[in-house]
């Protein structure tokens, strides 16, 4: 709840936008995610583009299991699966800026909203 952490402490920032709500992956966050996710936990199913990736919500304490996706122009991201059970059901509005990093401890990938505009986690639209 207290918690406020700087840009500067994750990885990689994601800003959700009011016309997409999904996160892509440029090549450094992909290659961040292959040198610090354990392919054996990361991996959980392959195909067509796919991959299952285990992420966790430090905000709500949500553990899920999205689809890390090849979209049309050949970028992976977070999609219909992060739209629909996270930005939803959080109530992004759009501006949220998101900090993702890999959990050393549990090699899941790991985020939380860095500038809450007001309390989304508790609101469902």
């Amino acid at each position: 709840m207290g918690k406020s952490k700087a840009e500067g402490d994750f990885p990689f920032v994601k800003w959700i936008t009011k016309d997409f709500k999904g996160v892509r992956f440029v090549e450094s966050d992909l290659q961040y995610l292959y040198d610090n996710m354990d392919p054996v936990v990361a991996v959980i199913a392959e195909r067509d583009g796919e991959v299952m990736i285990p992420v966790w919500d430090l905000d709500t304490g949500g553990n899920y299991l999205l689809k890390l996706k090849k979209d049309k122009d050949g970028v992976f991201g977070l999609y219909e699966d992060w739209i629909e059970i996270v930005a939803k059901r959080r109530g992004f509005e759009g501006n949220e800026a998101i900090g993702f990093y890999v959990n050393q401890v549990t090699l899941e990938l790991t985020f939380t909203v860095i500038n809450p505009t007001n309390n989304v986690a508790g609101s469902s639209k």
